[in-house]
C-alpha cells in the first residue's frame, strides 16, 4: 500500500483544500506559496482566486496594494479570475484614481448579484448623470433588501 503523503494527493483535492484556507484569509496562503512550484501553482488556480478572502489585504495591506507593492499582482489575479469583493474593491479604488466611467466598467460584473457593487454603480451613474440607468440600479439593490410582505428592510 502507497504511503499517503501531500505528494499523492491530486491535484483537484489539493486545489480544494487551498481554495478552504483561502476563504477565510489570503494571509493563509503565504505558506503554501513557498512551499514550492507546486503550491505556488495552485494557490494561483482561477478556482482558489476567486474564492480568495481579500479583506485582510484591503483592511491591512491597502498601500501594497495601490502602490504595485507587494500585493498588488496577486489582487489584480483575484480581480481578473472574478472575486466579487476584489472586484468591488477595484472598483472603488478605480473611481478615486481614474474617474466613474472607469469604475463602473470595473464594477459591471458584479452587477446585481453582489448588492455593494450594484449600490456603488447606481451612485457613479448618478455622478456622470446617468439617471435613468441609476434608478434601474437603486431599484434592484432595494428590490434584494425590501421584503414585500413584511414591508421591513432586510438585510441591512
Amino acid at each position: 500500500m502507497a504511503s499517503l503523503n501531500i505528494h499523492n494527493l491530486p491535484e483537484e483535492i489539493l486545489c480544494k483544500i487551498i481554495e478552504m484556507v483561502g476563504a477565510d484569509s489570503f494571509y493563509y496562503l503565504g505558506g503554501i506559496l513557498r512551499a514550492g512550484k507546486r503550491g505556488y501553482a495552485l494557490v494561483h488556480e482561477p478556482s482558489v482566486l476567486r474564492k480568495c478572502n481579500v479583506q485582510p489585504m484591503v483592511t491591512f495591506a491597502t498601500c501594497q496594494i495601490c502602490t504595485g507593492d507587494q500585493f498588488r499582482e496577486f489582487f489584480i489575479k483575484c480581480v481578473t479570475a472574478g472575486n466579487t469583493n476584489a472586484i468591488y474593491y477595484e472598483g472603488l479604488y478605480a473611481a478615486l484614481m481614474v474617474g466613474p466611467e472607469k469604475c463602473i466598467r470595473i464594477l459591471q460584473p458584479n452587477v446585481p448579484n453582489h448588492d455593494l457593487s450594484t449600490l456603488a454603480v447606481g451612485i457613479f451613474n448618478v455622478c456622470i448623470g446617468n439617471d435613468k440607468e441609476a434608478s434601474k440600479l437603486f431599484q434592484q439593490f432595494a428590490a434584494n433588501h425590501y421584503d414585500l410582505r413584511s414591508d421591513a428592510i432586510v438585510g441591512l
